[in-house]
């Protein structure tokens, strides 16, 4: 049901000719009587629409063209019901100080706005409506950005949540300077932080594990990132990480990151399906598309049936009734993460925020007020979103720090954990493209302190750990 209504979206001029099929059943019919002119036929034809037949003459198309155009007037008056319905019903959410409406053209945004307490969806691309918070959620990014750059002036003071799906969030400019209260999120890198979360190689730490990534997307771009970034456990882990679909600059680039312990990035040329034999001792297959999923399972499964196979699919979809393996994992479902919470009060990137405000309290040598709120979201609006980003990723792997001190394999004093920290940071601009140079340049994404942890001074070092007790208080309770 819901791909036909799609596709009459997609395809609204049938909805009219569907609508004009018993008029032109009921004409024929009227026609072969012989009884009616030209003018007459058209009337009678009319007529039926309203349940008012002018004639009572009958036959099969006539009869049909009274039967359908009945569902057709039903139709029209339920359609114009609903809508009279939805325009009230909106009516009454823009008086609401927590109205939200939601702008889209996806399932995925009308799923959201139906969660919300007090919103509603529309796939209006042209005006904003008159509500508080605007939640822009096309499929395209230019369609969001055209939205919202055509409208700024009639946003301006309100809360704007803007989707990106391809655009690169570490290239995005800083808000406090926008029309509107203008916050941006990211669905492919929400999802990729929460997988890594959620699928952690924590247990995996003390092994050499070999991971398999597949695809040529902005999924997998997010996969291979926030692995890269997250997944530093030790100084002495043995991760493998074997790259299968992408080629060109993209190719080279990901094989030449460093990554500062014993790591490895294997970029392979041929295709995943042409190297089978690959795979018999890969322990995690991580297969980033959606089309050939089936066959890309299958295939594991005669050659290296012990290896965990993730595939990505948007909506929720299980294997585990039709496959004999307990190892096969779908993610990519976003229901749970796109969320009132996470999208309109930024819960996803509380912890960020707490850490960059953390930084900026060091460098004023100040201390967090008990009611830091309206500061945190002021230095957070002043950042770019390369510095956004950085802080994201450093509170993202914050919990491995503290699992690994609670587990007793790392202490407070042990100066492992600065290296650790330090290492990731460095992951953090190696995969933004920033190389070392004597002279910090910010526009050329040269850092002086891309430099291994020993080389370091005692101030820069220190610059790893959390500095005021308030705001180390309230990251521990998140974690």
């Amino acid at each position: 049901m819901g791909k036909i209504k799609n596709f009459f979206k997609r395809h609204p001029l049938l909805i009219y000719i569907a609508a004009l099929i018993p008029f032109v059943v009921a004409c024929y019919g009227y026609h072969i009587t012989g009884n009616y002119t030209f003018w007459e036929m058209v009337y009678a034809a009319i007529a039926i629409y309203f349940v008012n037949p002018v004639s009572e003459d009958v036959n099969a198309f006539i009869l049909f063209g009274e039967i359908t155009s009945v569902i057709v007037t039903a139709s029209i008056i339920l359609s114009v019901l609903k809508y009279a319905y939805a325009k009230i019903e909106h009516f009454f959410i823009r008086m609401r100080k927590d109205s939200t409406v939601v702008y889209t053209d996806t399932e995925m945004g009308r799923t959201l706005a139906a969660s919300l307490k007090h919103g509603y969806a529309t796939d209006n691309d042209s005006r904003p409506e008159k509500v508080n918070s605007h939640i822009i959620m096309f499929d395209d990014d230019a369609k969001n950005i055209t939205f919202y750059s055509q409208n700024e002036k009639r946003l301006k003071d309100k809360k704007v949540y803007m989707m990106m799906t391809e655009l690169d969030s570490t290239l995005i400019k800083a808000t406090d300077t926008s029309e509107a209260d203008l916050h941006f999120f990211n669905t492919n890198e929400l999802m990729a932080r929460d997988y890594w979360k959620t699928h952690n190689l924590y247990e995996q730490k003390d092994k050499t594990y070999k991971i398999a990534i597949i695809g040529d997307n902005a999924i997998s771009d997010a996969i291979f990132k926030y692995g890269y970034l997250n997944n530093l456990y030790t100084l002495e882990q043995s991760f493998e990480y074997h790259i299968w679909g992408i080629t060109g600059a993209k190719a080279k680039f990901i094989g030449n990151l460093p990554t500062e312990n014993k790591d490895k990035i294997i970029i392979h040329s041929e295709s995943a399906f042409e190297s089978a034999d690959e795979f018999t001792d890969i322990n995690r297959i991580i297969y980033c598309c959606e089309e050939n999923s089936i066959d890309m399972i299958q295939m594991i499964l005669y050659v290296n049936p012990k290896a965990e196979i993730h595939c990505y699919f948007k909506e929720e979809t299980s294997y585990e009734d039709i496959y004999d393996s307990d190892r096969i994992i779908a993610f990519g479902n976003l229901d749970k993460l796109l969320t009132e919470d996470s999208v309109k009060n930024e819960s996803l990137y509380r912890l960020g925020k707490l850490f960059n405000y953390d930084y900026a309290l060091r460098y004023a040598e100040a201390n967090a007020p008990r009611d830091y709120e309206s500061q945190m979201e002021k230095e957070w609006r002043k950042l770019s979103g390369f510095k956004k980003s950085s802080s994201i990723a450093r509170a993202d792997h914050y919990w491995i720090e503290k699992k690994l001190k609670e587990d007793g394999i790392l202490t407070d004093e042990d100066e492992d954990a600065l290296k650790i920290e330090h290492i990731r940071w460095s992951r953090f601009h190696f995969i933004n493209h920033w190389s070392y140079a004597e002279k910090r340049d910010n526009a050329m994404r040269k850092h002086n302190l891309l430099i291994p942890y020993e080389k370091l001074d005692a101030g820069e070092k220190a610059k790893d750990g959390i500095y005021d007790p308030t705001i180390r208080s309230e990251i521990e309770s998140l974690i």
